[in-house]
């Protein structure tokens, strides 16, 4: 392969850049930029919305909202595995 072969081979792997995956690079940028757009709109919707709420008309209070879903866990007791037996494996007696 001599350096012209080379140099040819650079410039349509260039201009293939150039003309396929410039292109749909730019593309799916602009598709995500829409979508978060989109996204955005939407959020920034539903905030302006549960700002503007009040309590119900018939005088009800809204049920709490619990933060936790589970109780939590002792620190003391992460593990709850126990031993099966007070044997060391391998057999060996000390």
């Amino acid at each position: 392969m001599n350096e012209d072969d080379s140099a040819r081979r650079e410039f349509v792997f260039g201009l293939f850049l150039i003309t396929v995956l410039t292109p749909l690079a730019a593309g799916l940028t602009a598709f995500a930029a829409a979508l978060g757009a989109v996204r955005a709109a939407a959020g920034l919707a539903r905030l302006r919305e549960g700002s503007r709420r009040t309590t119900p008309p018939d005088g009800a209070a809204p049920a709490a909202h619990m933060a936790a879903s589970r109780p939590r866990r002792p620190i003391g007791h992460r593990h709850t595995r126990r031993a099966l037996s007070t044997r060391r494996p391998g057999g060996v007696l000390h």
